[in-house]
């Protein structure tokens, strides 16, 4: 993000939904600010959902598993 577009802002937050974003942004590999921006986006509807770590893992393996099939191993 080009800091020319950026406004930084202070936010009160309950502490539960801090310590939710801040596990949400360490499962999904972000840092805490990036977490907040892309929840945010993501409930105003301005972009849409990515596939978490463990997702995109499940979707490898799944992959790997049906491709390895197909080659008979």
């Amino acid at each position: 993000m080009a800091r020319e577009n950026v406004t930084q802002t202070q936010v009160r937050l309950p502490n539960e939904l801090l310590e939710a974003l801040r596990v949400s942004a360490e499962k999904n590999l972000r840092s805490l600010n990036a977490e907040i921006i892309y929840q945010l986006q993501a409930g105003i509807g301005l972009t849409s959902p990515h596939a978490t770590p463990e997702q995109v893992r499940e979707i490898v393996a799944d992959v790997v598993k049906s491709e390895l099939a197909k080659a008979g191993k």
